[in-house]
């Protein structure tokens, strides 16, 4: 059995991996001569294929990794770039020599990964420091990797990228997160009350809201951290929960008397007993979020839905209407009045399904 690290155990290797694995130079050379294309992947399992060169540089095959160099391989493959390969699975002298055979260091591969995630992904800790000093710069690439390690509660990543100025408000769209959160948001996401305040201490901004317009706050509240509400609320502006404030900012969405009322009351959980939903908890006036689908403003409304979280509640203010927005298919849809819904909720839930 030959195992190829994290590839895969295989009984098997054709003729040319097993060249690359012992170093064989002169094998190479017979296997070049014959006609071997040595960019094209090579099926090294039923499911499994490789480039040669992804082979030398998973396993260290210092001496072939070298000749498949001078023969002219393309280490700046679109799908696997020599440069990540080498940070996730090799060492400092691996990646100085594909670096400076011309390894593009910003590269990306097919799922949008660069540098400093592949070495996370390999826990190849000892070569954040070394990717950062080539050029491939925390400041400038470090984000994605940072909100990444946030998520996992990956303190030693956390404090390499802080200790080189990573952007702690980093909240681009990638794969992972569309929604843009920043790592703060992700912490709130988590309930981890203890990554949030660390990262609070770090200058980590409170007020700054994922695309939907949900900040850390909010967050907080619709998991139903009363805790954590707090903490975040002691640190958002004032006006941020003033009434008064409240109302001015919510008279452009004309919310009708009745829903008013009712997100003023005390009772805001709607049992649905007979419904798929279950229930549905609606935010409290002061807590409602302002949103936009695509250039639409609507309302949040809906805390949590029961088992269908990526299903919220919204009211839009151009129909002055109850709507739904289905995150996962990216569907928004008006349902009916606030009074005709609150009647009858389960005659207008059931049309979803």
């Amino acid at each position: 059995m030959i195992k190829i690290k994290d590839i895969g155990n295989f009984e098997t290797l054709p003729a040319v991996i097993t060249d690359i694995l012992h170093n064989d130079i002169p094998a190479l050379e017979k296997h070049f001569s014959d006609g071997w294309d040595i960019n094209q992947p090579v099926p090294i399992g039923e499911y499994v294929a490789e480039t040669p060169l992804a082979i030398a540089i998973i396993m260290g095959c210092q001496d072939s990794l070298r000749w498949l160099v001078e023969q002219g391989v393309n280490l700046n493959d679109s799908t696997n770039p020599a440069f990540l390969l080498a940070v996730r699975y090799a060492d400092e002298k691996i990646i100085r020599y594909v670096y400076d055979q011309g390894a593009d260091i910003n590269q990306v591969n097919n799922v949008r990964s660069e540098a400093f995630g592949q070495a996370l992904y390999g826990d190849k800790y000892e070569n954040l420091e070394l990717i950062h000093s080539l050029g491939h710069t925390v400041q400038k690439y470090g984000g994605e990797a940072f909100r990444s390690s946030v998520s996992k509660g990956d303190f030693p990543a956390i404090e390499f990228f802080l200790r080189h100025n990573v952007d702690i408000n980093y909240n681009k769209a990638d794969m992972v997160y569309p929604f843009k959160p920043t790592p703060l948001c992700v912490a709130a996401r988590y309930v981890d009350l203890d990554m949030c305040k660390y990262l609070v201490d770090h200058g980590a901004d409170v007020t700054l809201a994922e695309e939907d317009g949900m900040r850390p706050y909010s967050i907080a509240v619709e998991r139903g951290d009363s805790e954590m509400a707090e903490y975040f609320k002691a640190l958002e502006p004032e006006d941020f929960h003033n009434i008064q404030n409240k109302i001015l900012e919510l008279k452009p969405y004309k919310l009708s008397k009745d829903l008013r009322e009712y997100l003023q009351g005390n009772d805001l959980h709607l049992d649905l007993q007979d419904n798929d939903f279950e229930y549905i908890d609606f935010f409290s006036l002061m807590q409602t979020v302002p949103m936009k689908i695509g250039r639409k403003k609507y309302l949040r409304l809906s805390r949590t839905t029961g088992d269908y979280s990526h299903i919220v509640f919204l009211w839009n203010p151009r129909t002055r209407k109850i709507a739904y927005y289905d995150k996962e298919h990216e569907e928004t849809e008006d349902m009916a009045s606030f009074k005709d819904f609150i009647t009858s909720p389960g005659e207008y839930l059931g049309k979803l399904f």
